[in-house]
């Protein structure tokens, strides 16, 4: 498999090897098999990335207590886990909105799933089951029940098993549970969790080799088997995402002493910690969400480096620029945020 090389302006820091499937879709070397990649970054993802910049902080007295995300039911009001004198954070207000634009939007790929003309506009992983759909021996029937799984996860499962779950006290609480004041920002967050630039090593190679070879500080060159990602029950790896290692990536330092490195995937990035990758259908992670709301006020689609060495702008782009030119954060009914 070829790989795009991306240097760093600093030229003293290894390169970055990317695999076809971790670039821009409209990039002309992007090659991404549904059936033998990781789960692509898809749209929703980056549109409720930005949702969340825009959204603000989350306050404290926004997060949940005890919450069941199954016993949520989009057609449910009693289930609806913010309401009375708790008010919903702004973000995920935007979130569930373009959760619903979404649905509209996706219309046109079922009603037209013979049309390949059609299909090469749709997300990578939905335009694959539609075709595969589409040869069965029903295939209208075929196609609704995709649709149907489809509609489920905008409906119930991103708002419900996943936003509402990592928007409890002891999902996001506990990375913001020693920032001061009542709605901690980017620089209350910062205190207390960090983004560095690191060379990740794989466990045949001496960091401290690595670290003399391109002159940069040995705190910032470690194997991979160090991180938090590499010890879980099913730990995920950088080459599962066809990234080459020695490899300049972003890592994510917590409060709870978790670190967790962005994986460059996807005209995007994508945290590795277990949460996020057990379950292909949850969207965004704790971490992914503290990142959208740095990058929020820092207004960029860039996380930006605490500190360590200069990786790759292509290590911190957090969102897809394509999308985040063109999407509007809506209230509910799809009305533009004002």
């Amino acid at each position: 498999m070829s790989c795009r090389t991306i240097h760093s302006a600093d030229g003293s820091v290894p390169h970055l090897a990317l695999s076809p499937g971790a670039l821009a879709h409209i990039d002309r070397d992007y090659d991404y098999e549904v059936d033998r990649d990781p789960p692509n970054v898809e749209p929703i993802e980056h549109q409720i990335r930005l949702d969340f910049m825009r959204g603000g902080p989350v306050r404290r007295d926004q997060l949940l207590g005890n919450y069941n995300p199954w016993s949520y039911k989009a057609e449910t009001p009693a289930t609806h886990p913010w309401r009375g004198i708790k008010q919903k954070p702004r973000g995920l207000d935007y979130a569930e909105a373009s959760c619903d634009v979404r649905i509209r939007e996706e219309k046109k790929f079922y009603e037209h799933a013979d049309d390949d003309t059609v299909l090469v506009d749709a997300p990578a992983y939905l335009a694959a089951r539609i075709r595969e759909a589409s040869e069965q021996s029903d295939p209208h029937e075929a196609v609704r029940e995709v649709r149907k799984d489809r509609e489920k996860w905008y409906q119930e499962l991103i708002p419900g098993a996943n936003l509402r779950q990592i928007l409890k006290e002891s999902s996001y609480g506990s990375l913001i549970e020693k920032c001061i004041g009542p709605t901690p920002d980017a620089n209350h967050l910062l205190e207390h969790n960090a983004f560095v630039g690191m060379v990740i090593v794989d466990d045949d190679t001496n960091p401290d080799a690595i670290a003399r070879e391109h002159d940069i500080d040995s705190v910032y060159v470690l194997q991979e088997s160090v991180l938090s990602h590499a010890n879980t029950d099913e730990p995920v790896a950088l080459a599962d995402y066809g990234i080459e290692l020695p490899a300049p990536v972003l890592v994510g330092e917590y409060d709870s002493g978790s670190q967790y490195p962005f994986i460059p995937w996807g005209d995007a990035l994508t945290c590795s910690c277990p949460y996020k990758q057990s379950a292909p259908f949850r969207v965004m992670c704790k971490h992914e969400l503290l990142a959208s709301i740095v990058c929020g006020d820092n207004d960029s689609i860039f996380i930006p480096l605490t500190r360590g060495i200069h990786v790759p702008h292509r290590a911190r782009r957090f969102a897809s620029p394509e999308i985040a030119v063109s999407h509007q954060p809506r209230t509910a009914g799809g009305h533009p945020s004002p």
